[in-house]
């Protein structure tokens, strides 16, 4: 399988980590692994492009939309797992004009706000990475139509 990993990030965070540590996992396994992100910090054997995610911008926005569906459809791209709200956001988009499978991975709580309660940017599936989002997922979010999945973050 060949999996793009998407993060928004300018600098070294939990997740930048984790998704490091699963690449690892998953290329051990025999799967191709793609980290698109605007910087990455540690060390990891999959395939890096940087990007300006995290640019919130119109402009930014459509630009990587494009940049993401061209890189998917030349990349031959199985699976694209979002670890962000920014990526999440462009995943979604990149997903449906694709047909590329997606899933987002919340690390931790995010903000509500009246459009994010309407409008579900992460997907039909959603990874947790503790129970307690699980119940921010559907309780707060108010996220109903996805089917969301605690998976522990995982030890090296």
């Amino acid at each position: 399988m060949r999996i793009l990993h998407l993060l928004s990030q300018t600098h070294l965070t939990g997740p930048e980590v984790y998704v490091a540590a699963l690449c690892r996992r998953q290329m051990a396994d025999g799967h191709h692994c793609f980290i698109v992100s605007d910087t990455l910090s540690v060390t990891t054997p999959a395939d890096y492009q940087a990007m300006a995610i995290h640019n919130r911008s119109l402009v930014s926005r459509v630009r990587n939309i494009v940049r993401l569906a061209r890189f998917c459809r030349a990349n031959d791209i199985d699976l694209i797992n979002a670890h962000s709200r920014a990526a999440s956001w462009l995943a979604n988009i990149v997903a449906r004009i694709t047909g590329v499978a997606y899933v987002s991975t919340l690390h931790g709580r995010q903000s509500r706000h009246a459009m994010r309660r309407r409008t579900n940017i992460y997907g039909r599936h959603i990874i947790v990475i503790c129970e307690h989002l699980a119940g921010h997922v559907t309780d707060e979010l108010n996220i109903r139509d996805a089917d969301v999945r605690v998976i522990r973050n995982g030890l090296e």
